[in-house]
Order: C-alpha cells, then structure tokens, then sequence
C-alpha cells in the first residue's frame, strides 16, 4: 500500500486484510482472551491456529449492473477441525476463470470474503490462495446459466437517478422503457448493447416499473421500483472552519474499534477545540459501516456534537463504479440517529490505488466518473465534499488525476495537503509549511479549473517516519489556508491527534 493512500492508512492498517463465517460471532466471543493483540504479519486468532480452510459460496443474484454477483466466504478450522476466527492480518488471494472479484472488509461478513461480478452467462471458477496463514489453494464452482434468478432488475440510486441492469452483456441492440404508477410508458434510450443504464429523469418519490427490450428476446419488465424522496437543502458553510477526520471499524482488536469511543469524551474534545464539523466515516465501498450493533454508540457522537452546533458530515470511500457503491452514499445522505438529526453532507474520498478505484487508465475513468454520479443521484442542493489528493505535493497533473472532472460536480474540494507525509524528513519551519499549503492552494485551483471553495486537509498524524507535526505547524498549516482563501481545513485524524495538537487547533480563529 503506498503512503499517499491519504485518509484510508490508518484505517488500512488497524482493521483490514484481503478478505473480510456468515455473522460475527456474539461480541463477547471476540473479546475474549484467546483474542491477542494484531502483530504485523501474524494473524489474530479468536481459537487455535488455522490448519485448514473453507469457502462458503451464496448467490447474491442480478446488480443493476447487469453483472451476476457470487459471494464467497473463507472458514477456517484448527488442526482439530474446529472453527477458529482470524481478526486481522490475513491475506487470500481470489482468482475468477471470468468476471472480476473484489475482497470485502472482514467485518462486512465476518471473516475474510470476496465478491465475484461477471456479465457472462458461463461456469465460474474461483481459485482461492490463503498466503497469510498459509494453507492449501481451494477451488469452487458455479454456473450462471443455472440460476434461477431475476435477470432484469432496477433500483435507485438515489432520489434522481434509477439504474436498471439485464444479464447477460447484450451484444446487440436494447431499448429501455419507464412505466411510471399510472402504466404509461416513456421510451427512454436505444442502446447498440451493453448491460446496464442510468435513467436521470426520475422524479423523488415516484414509483416505477423499466421494460428492457434486447435483440431477439422478448421484453421483460423489473420489478416495482421506489425512489426516494428529496433529501434536504445542506450548505457549503457545514464545511467550513476547523474539521476534524473521525473512524472507527467493527473489529474488537483495534484501538478504535467502536465500543472503545466515548461519546461524552469525543464531544467535549470537539467543543473545547472549537471544530466548526466532523467528517465521519460511514460507508467503505458498499459496506455501510453505521451497523445495528455500532448504532448506538454512533448516534450518541453524532447527537452530541450537533446539539452544540458541530456539523457531522458522512465521510465514504468508493472503490468502484458499481451500484452497490454508489448506493451507499444515499445511504449515509438519508441516515438518521434515533432522535433524526440527519449528517450536514457527504464526503467522498476519491483516491487511487488497489485499496481505492484502481490505477491506470480504469482508475482514472473511476474517479472522473463517480463523484458526477452521487450528483446526479442526490440532486443540486446536498453537499457533497470531494476529498481528492493533494496536485503540490503529489506533484499531480490533468494526466494523472480528474481534478477538473471532480470539481464540476463537487461543492468544495478537500485536498489531502499531508505536509510531513509527504517528505523523507520534516520541515525546517513553520514558514515553509506556510508556504507549501499555500502552493498547494493555488494549484487545487488551477487543476480544478473554477473558483470553487477549499477546505484544506491538514496532518495531525504520525503517518510516516517524520513524526507527528509540532503545534505550530499546525497553526501554520491553518494560517496559510486562510491566508489563501480557503474556507477552512479538517484534520486527520481524530484517534492520532495529540493534546497540544488539540490546543493548537482550538487556539485558531477563522472568522
């Protein structure tokens, strides 16, 4: 994983391996003693060692992709056949014959698993490579063409956007058609193949029915769609003044995993340092994250923190252009705590790599692609902060990254400026900080190619060999953001900021 991974690394190395048993077991099974603490490169167990491995395969059916979707999940028993757990670092490498797979954050299905797509009608087989522990290649097996499945099927994205998937890939000609609750029908595109379309013309809670004709079959109808209704008005200023970045993961071994935070503590912090937001991690690709166990405990930070006017804006990581991904921003955008306070906006942080939307030309494609794609979802008036890399110090032109693409349909961009992150060793003074940021300023604009407001993305973490910032780096760094016209700057991150860190933080003034 490299060092530029931004906002993701802690998150990278506390929670997730390659990979993620059905459900996790009760809480009290992971916490128990037999659960050590994770060591780089040593798997932690919940039992005995593994000396064997498993892999359970589900159907999850059709996507408004149009891809068919095969889960697999790895199990794994001791040298007695046991069921043992691994909490973290392990590593399986998941190979289909077609399609693509994607591994899942270990806590989504409770162990490691993977989720392969294929828009082809054919046998499937999936080699799976434990390397960490090293076990035994497993080989599973599926065919598409005996699936009794939906093959056409629609769901919103969101309030403005409806996609509609049909399975397989069709070589040939399509058409597409809305029949809205009265049963009239609305012609919507004629398609020379493929195997999926986006219908932006939706109307916030309208209900639908999509009629997809391909070449040489007859037309199938989707079942009942139901869009959801407007999201509420937000605005640029929940993104403005001092933010700070805010995660947490579902896995007992980490030092942030969500049973550890303590509402009443995060608030006071948040309050004495004077943060005008904070951006909140909630989705990681298609996982929502805000789960029935980790709710409560989530709704009380968000509660609190905006009972005393502190903005909390929901914080994803997409990792493809999929609907499931996508989808999950909706997610975060109509969330509400039990008592209804709502998040003040979305983040999204749109970062290359493996872990990310891919490199390369893929990759590129990905990210110009994706934050236009929430708009469109979520319509005019939300929120949406696109955390993107940092052009100064990544040394980062149009070739290598969408920044334009991204700010047209971004309220405000939010470039990782990690200013010791960045560096083999640390700056000789605050003033140099000063500068860079203000550099890195000027350039966010110029590669965005508009006017559009900046919240700047300071560094309060140890990220690399060059130590934590010094508190008057920090009142640098927010110094020479305001300085350049920025409407404010966030901090990552919550769990590594130290208490002088804090005090610096909270000293500053941005009116």
């Amino acid at each position: 994983m490299s060092l530029r991974t931004g906002a993701l690394t802690l998150l990278i190395l506390a929670a997730c391996s390659r990979g993620g048993a059905p459900q996790p077991p009760p809480p009290m099974a992971h916490e128990s003693a037999a659960a050590t603490q994770a060591t780089s490169g040593t798997p932690v167990y919940v039992g005995n060692p593994a000396a064997s491995v498993r892999i359970e395969t589900r159907i999850l059916g059709i996507s408004p992709d149009g891809y068919a979707r095969w889960l697999a999940i790895a199990h794994f028993f001791d040298a007695q056949g046991r069921p043992t757990l691994i909490l973290a670092n392990s590593n399986l490498d998941w190979n289909p014959s077609v399609g693509q797979s994607q591994w899942q954050n270990r806590m989504r299905y409770g162990q490691p698993s993977a989720i392969v797509s294929s828009d082809q009608d054919a046998p499937i087989t999936l080699t799976v490579h434990p390397t960490l522990p090293k076990l035994p290649t497993v080989v599973v097996r599926t065919d598409t063409r005996r699936w009794h499945v939906a093959r056409v099927v629609a769901a919103a994205i969101g309030p403005h956007l409806v996609q509609i998937g049909w399975f397989p890939y069709a070589a040939r000609s399509v058409s597409v058609a809305r029949v809205d609750g009265r049963g009239t029908r609305t012609p919507l595109a004629s398609l020379a193949g493929g195997s999926t379309y986006r219908d932006p013309t939706v109307q916030p809670g309208a209900i639908y029915r999509y009629e997809v004709e391909r070449e040489g079959m007859k037309p199938a109808l989707t079942g009942i769609v139901h869009v959801p209704p407007e999201l509420p008005r937000t605005s640029i200023a929940d993104a403005s003044g001092s933010g700070m970045w805010l995660f947490f993961t579902l896995d007992p071994v980490d030092d942030i995993y969500y049973r550890k935070l303590d509402p009443t503590t995060i608030v006071q912090q948040a309050v004495a340092a004077h943060l005008h937001y904070v951006e909140l991690r909630a989705a990681y690709g298609e996982f929502f994250e805000i789960t029935p166990e980790s709710k409560p405990t989530i709704d009380a930070i968000v509660d609190g923190l905006e009972s005393h006017g502190i903005g909390v804006i929901g914080w994803s990581v997409p990792r493809q252009v999929s609907y499931g991904d996508l989808r999950a921003n909706l997610e975060i955008a109509a969330y509400r705590t039990a008592t209804g306070r709502r998040f003040t906006g979305l983040a999204i942080d749109a970062e290359r790599g493996d872990e990310f939307m891919g490199d390369g030309p893929a990759g590129f494609a990905a990210l110009s692609a994706y934050v236009g794609l929430i708009r469109e979802a979520v319509g005019p008036h939300y929120l949406i902060v696109a955390t993107v890399e940092d052009p100064f110090f990544e040394r980062l032109d149009a070739g290598k990254y969408p920044f334009h693409a991204i700010a047209q349909a971004a309220d405000v961009l939010q470039p990782m400026a990690y200013w010791r992150m960045m560096r083999r060793k640390p700056p000789a003074n605050a003033a140099q900080v000063e500068t860079e940021l203000h550099d890195s300023y000027a350039t966010l604009l110029r590669m965005a190619g508009r006017r559009i407001p900046v919240s700047m993305g300071g560094q309060t973490s140890s990220l690399t060999a060059t130590g934590y910032p010094p508190p008057e780096e920090i009142t640098a760094s927010m110094d020479a953001s305001k300085r350049a016209g920025a409407i404010g700057e966030a901090f990552f991150a919550w769990n590594d900021t130290l208490p002088q860190q804090w005090r610096a933080i909270g000293d500053f003034d941005w009116k």
